[in-house]
């Protein structure tokens, strides 16, 4: 009772925080409940969606898709036969690996009809029958596991293959993994949604009863159930209406019968929310609400979309473009879109590309459809530039000792910051560790020091010192280089007080 009340409390928070219509309708017994979109992947509805439980034998569904991997990569085909060990036959006969459909020792079985005990009666050794024809064995098989739930991006530890002992997996990995195994290998609906399976003389029911003792369910073409102690009841199910998929999956729920109501309600609750998104992506409109008169190089410019018409809450891919690109760093797929939302892009324009900065927002629907608000700004044709120099015009310096230059860098672009790829030069050379991609000038100032060290052994000659900014090519900066002349000289050809004026060196000289 304490978990129903506050799940209530829970999703009246919810609704008064969103546009999502309100789920407190929802009056289900499982401890945990996710509803994704079987088409989009996107979150229906979620209640402790992200807590890790036991999912018993629905860790079956991780280990038929990888058999459908083997398929596809051509190492086994449905008819390749698969000869029962020892171990997989002893197992096959013990209740505390259900469901218990006997195989016998040393007789060989087709991939298909592994498969069908797998996913339609819950055979557990089936399950160790095709882990060990494909990985040698149980525990190598259950390596391969992890290390594909982790490529999937499963939230899920696995330690066995069938699930008769406890494994991990929240019930939102456990939707997306359906919805994977779905997309990938289609197949698999073949299996999961027959209401049973004959072998060796015995009718299996599946059970998923929803297609079989139960009343069925419309559209109804799977997937999955789990029972052990402690996971108590659980299953998945997928059903599809009007072309639309929804997949629910109810985890510790208290009786058989119960998860099943459970699954009911989420999946019609879930075909009701998809109505309610897809009207709602239909209403939408989107307009530009702020944008700037004109634009000029690197002064930061922002552009601010709004969604109008959003009746209810739905998920899309959204992107803003410039030009004709994409924007990197502003793109969604998951964009989440509420009533009145706003979307905003901070662009900075480095190059004089045109007359006019093209802008737009697209919200792209899952069929493919899109919403899409677009501007155009004119461009001013004046590229950003800066004037400097130097504390010093040209020095002499000589072997073993140092000096300290100072660039100062000005400008009267009013632009609060910006910054430039700048560094130190030798000879029009880089020096190592003086560069810095992203010089940074603000309101107009900035500085930089660099010592010159002097090596003892210095050949005699003029060398020219250089602090340079803005890259050479740019049409939208122009490069800054100050310069001077730096003259190597020996000891003795220097006077003493030039000498002294010579090696002085500032404090707290730093570098680029």
């Amino acid at each position: 009772m304490y978990k129903k009340i506050l799940a209530v409390l829970l999703a009246v928070v919810i609704c008064l925080g969103s546009s999502i219509p309100c789920a407190f309708a929802l009056n289900f017994e499982a401890a945990s409940a996710f509803v994704m979109d079987g088409d989009t992947g996107e979150e229906l509805y979620s209640y402790n969606g992200d807590v890790a439980r036991v999912p018993a034998s629905m860790t079956k569904v991780l280990t038929a898709y990888i058999v459908y991997q083997e398929l596809e990569a051509g190492t086994i085909t449905l008819d390749t036969p698969v000869k029962i060990s020892h171990n997989v036959a002893v197992k096959s006969r013990d209740s505390n690996y259900p469901t218990a459909v006997p195989l016998t020792e040393g007789a060989t079985y087709t991939v298909d009809t592994l498969l069908h005990l797998i996913m339609i009666p819950s055979a557990s050794a089936s399950c160790i029958a095709m882990a060990e024809h494909i990985s040698g064995s149980e525990s190598a098989f259950v390596t391969r596991m992890n290390a594909t739930a982790k490529e999937l991006g499963l939230n899920a530890t696995y330690y066995n293959c069938h699930g008769a002992q406890p494994n991990y997996i929240t019930p939102r990995s456990q939707a997306t993994l359906t919805k994977i195994f779905i997309d990938t290998y289609p197949d698999i609906l073949r299996i999961t949604s027959k209401s049973g399976f004959s072998f060796n003389g015995t009718y299996y029911n599946n059970t998923n009863h929803m297609l079989n003792t139960m009343a069925p369910y419309e559209g109804l073409d799977g997937f999955k159930t789990g029972t052990i102690s402690q996971a108590g009841y659980c299953v998945t199910t997928t059903a599809v209406r009007n072309g639309r998929r929804v997949i629910a999956v109810v985890m510790k729920s208290t009786s058989d019968a119960q998860r099943f109501a459970d699954s009911r309600q989420l999946l019609d609750y879930g075909f009701e929310q998809i109505q309610k998104r897809d009207a709602s992506r239909a209403s939408t409109s989107v307009s530009v609400t702020t944008q700037p008169d004109s634009v000029r190089p690197y002064q930061p410019a922002s552009f601010t979309v709004q969604l109008n018409g959003v009746s209810a809450a739905y998920t899309a891919k959204a992107q803003w473009y410039v030009n004709g690109e994409a924007v990197k760093s502003y793109g969604n797929s998951n964009f989440q879109v509420t009533a009145n939302k706003t979307s905003t892009l901070n662009y900075t324009l480095r190059e004089l590309t045109g007359d006019t900065l093209e802008v737009s927002f697209v919200l792209t629907m899952p069929d493919g459809t899109e919403k899409r608000a677009e501007t155009s700004v004119p461009i001013e044709q004046r590229p950003i530039s800066y004037t400097g120099s130097f504390n010093i015009r040209s020095a002499q310096v000589y072997p073993g000792k140092t000096l300290t230059v100072t660039a100062d860098v000005m400008g009267e672009n009013e632009i609060y910051r910006v910054q430039l790829p700048a560094g130190w030069q030798w000879d029009g050379q880089p020096i190592a560790g003086y560069s810095n991609d992203a010089f940074t000038i603000l309101n107009d100032k900035a500085s930089s020091q660099y010592t010159i060290k002097i090596p003892s052994d210095a050949q005699p000659g003029i060398h020219t010192l250089s602090f340079v900014v803005g890259p050479a090519d740019s049409t939208g900066v122009e490069q800054l280089v100050l310069s001077a002349d730096i003259e190597v000289v020996p000891l003795e050809s220097l006077e003493e007080d030039t000498l002294e004026e010579t090696i002085e060196i500032p404090k707290n000289a730093e570098a680029a």
